[in-house]
């Protein structure tokens, strides 16, 4: 029986990941892109955001004072997402603050780093839970983090959970 179980799991596990049978296109929900300037140039397929940047997705909330957002040639997707000063990046109940984020999403990486003489980035979490590093490394693909260079953590033993909510590493 409890063979039968878990086979029953990993069957829907894998069919949930499968690649999908040819069904009719699905409407993708809408991402938001606000602030004071934005200038595009569709030969280099680049946008820049400046000045008071909010983004809002179905995934990720982002605050920043500039944006440069990098697109596919092929399909304009974005490939690459670099926001400077004051970021602030909403996700999963946990918010990054940093000087710097730079997201890729071929590999799934948001890099947080400081600027030069600025404060460490640092992740919190909806208890209040705190970790800082010289620079802190999220991998959206396997749900992993990784803080580099004097971490710190700070952690408030009794409340329910964890910081770290599921396979996500801190060295």
């Amino acid at each position: 029986m409890k063979r039968a179980a878990i086979f029953l799991l990993l069957a829907c596990w894998s069919a949930a990941y499968a690649e999908p049978e040819a069904s009719p296109p699905v409407e993708r929900a809408k991402t938001i892109i606000q602030s004071d300037y934005g200038d595009f140039d569709y030969k280099t397929k680049k946008g820049i955001f400046e000045g008071n940047v909010v983004v809002n997705d179905a995934q990720v909330k982002l605050k920043s004072e500039k944006m440069i957002v990098y697109l596919a040639e092929k399909d304009n997707s974005v490939t690459k997402v670099e926001a400077m000063g004051t970021v602030e990046i909403e996700q999963q109940g946990k918010t990054a603050y940093a000087d710097n984020a730079v997201y890729n999403k071929d590999t799934g990486i948001i890099l947080l780093t400081p600027k030069p003489g600025g404060e460490r980035p640092k992740i919190k979490d909806e208890r209040g839970n705190i970790v800082r590093g010289n620079e802190i490394v999220i991998n959206r693909i396997d749900n992993t983090m990784k803080a580099v260079g004097r971490v710190e953590l700070e952690y408030t033993p009794g409340r329910s959970g964890s910081f770290f909510s599921t396979s996500t590493n801190a060295t």
